[in-house]
């Protein structure tokens, strides 16, 4: 679903299950030798489908650790995401030549509820959506946020908050409405953009240039946001 929504000079590998016999590295087994299980088992997933989407851009054999905040790094010269949830797993990678930063995000339909409100959306949003016909608004705002925080942290290293940035959603044509809604087959995509809803200084103007796109199909909504190097 997500290559359906990137650039075409991205590579991703995705699937209902990790692709199979692909090893971590030591480096990758240290960051986890301690986790929950869950924790192994997604890390090992995500680390899958990223080794397999950088042998797509011709770099093998390179170990991908994390940072400080649990983020991929990358190899020089790359830029990725990985996201996973129940049912799916992902790893997008491309050239930085290509793209400045880019992040993507999975998440179950639904998995925002009513009571996440006042955490995920800012007064504006939930003026604009809440009598939205469409069910599954808040997770989509939800989800467009993970992804743009997940393609500007590696980039400027600043920890956004979901208060900082408001989302406004463009859907291609209509929104499932009615029976259709509850259908787990229908699809809606379209393109989101971000602006401030406070002061971010210089952060301001990666923000504003986000470019973002979403997808709903199956059980899950897909996002992703990337800057390009002259957007």
């Amino acid at each position: 679903m997500i290559e359906h929504i990137v650039p075409p000079a991205v590579r991703v590998v995705e699937g209902e299950q990790p692709p199979q016999g692909v090893s971590l590295f030591p480096e990758e087994s240290a960051i986890i030798r301690n986790a929950a299980e869950k924790r192994r088992r997604d890390f090992r997933a995500g680390r899958a489908c990223a080794r397999l989407a950088l042998a797509a851009l011709g770099v093998q054999g390179t170990a991908i650790p994390s940072g400080p905040r649990r983020e991929p790094l990358w190899p020089p010269g790359i830029v990725g995401s990985i996201t996973h949830c129940p049912g799916y797993v992902a790893a997008a990678v491309t050239l930085r030549e290509h793209l400045l930063a880019l992040g993507i995000d999975a998440e179950e339909r639904g998995a925002a509820g009513n009571d996440l409100e006042p955490f995920i959306c800012t007064p504006a949003e939930l003026d604009r959506y809440r009598d939205l016909e469409y069910p599954h608004w808040r997770t989509l705002v939800f989800s467009a946020k993970e992804s743009l925080f997940k393609a500007l942290y590696p980039l400027r290293h600043f920890e956004l908050e979901f208060p900082d940035v408001e989302v406004a959603l463009e859907p291609v044509g209509n929104w499932e409405e009615g029976e259709q809604a509850r259908s787990p087959a229908m699809v809606s995509q379209g393109r989101f953009s971000v602006s401030p809803a406070r002061e971010l200084r210089s952060l301001a103007a990666d923000v504003e240039r986000i470019e973002g796109r979403f997808l709903v199909g199956g059980h899950h909504i897909f996002t992703t946001a990337w800057l390009t190097p002259n957007s």
